[in-house]
């Protein structure tokens, strides 16, 4: 791993104001929820923190994802690529040195957004927003891997946005969409498309089990999704997107 180009890549997000963007965002979304949440009846406190938790969320992927996907595509578009790779770096040093450094942001993120969330309601801060907020950066993990596998796959930066994107909603519809065949399999033969569809599910990480907005207001359930959990998870399909972009990346032609 490359420090120097890890530290590359972090300047390049401060100097994109990136990280301002984001925080200003944060910002913002934060005080829409306390307005929002000032409007309601009852448990107020508990609507701002729900309605924040679902924006910010998304925000933060959809911030880190477009951030990874240009970067990438700038970089080759630029030559920077070809550059730092006739220096003493290897193909597999110069890969792994971007995902340390999308990781490190997206765990940055990750801690801003559980930072806003307590802000938004700190009197409610317990064992289940700790383990929502350990998701979320698990989750941003996993999608800035996922967007710097798909940026240096396709060619396009529109197109591998919209790629990492769909992958996105795939990963946050997967358990629907399982539950929709498991339960309609006796009424409807699914067949090869139930079978296309398991088969996907295995290679697809289920962020709809992940940062649930029901742990802010009750805790962690009785469904068996803990800290364990989310960081096998991660760890599982982290290293999975990571292996495959060096299979793609060593064995490319420049």
């Amino acid at each position: 791993m490359s420090w120097p180009l890890v530290t590359y890549v972090l300047t390049a997000a401060v100097r994109d104001k990136l990280v301002i963007s984001l925080l200003v965002l944060l910002a913002l979304g934060a005080s829409m929820a306390v307005f929002m949440g000032s409007s309601a009846v009852i448990e107020q406190d508990r609507f701002a923190v729900v309605f924040a938790s679902g924006g910010l969320r998304l925000a933060s992927v959809l911030g880190l994802v477009l951030f990874v996907v240009f970067f990438v595509r700038r970089s080759f578009d630029n030559k920077d690529v070809e550059f730092l790779l006739s220096r003493p770096i290897g193909r597999i040093q110069f890969l792994l040195s971007l995902a340390a450094a999308f990781s490190l942001l997206a765990l940055i993120m990750g801690s801003a957004v559980g930072a806003t969330i307590y802000a938004v309601g700190p009197h409610m801060f317990g064992e289940g927003h700790a383990l929502w907020v350990l998701s979320v950066m698990v989750e941003n993990i996993i999608m800035v891997n996922a967007a710097l596998f798909f940026s240096m796959f396709l060619s396009s930066a529109s197109t591998a946005a919209m790629v990492t994107l769909a992958f996105y909603v795939l990963a946050r519809m997967m358990g629907q969409i399982l539950g929709i065949i498991d339960h309609g399999i006796h009424l409807f033969d699914f067949g090869p498309m139930a079978v296309a569809i398991q088969m996907i599910s295995a290679v697809t990480p289920r962020l709809d089990l992940m940062a649930q907005t029901s742990w802010l207001i009750y805790g962690p359930g009785g469904e068996g999704i803990g800290f364990a959990y989310v960081m096998v998870q991660g760890l599982v399909f982290g290293v999975f997107i990571i292996l495959a972009s060096l299979l793609d990346f060593v064995f490319r032609k420049f």
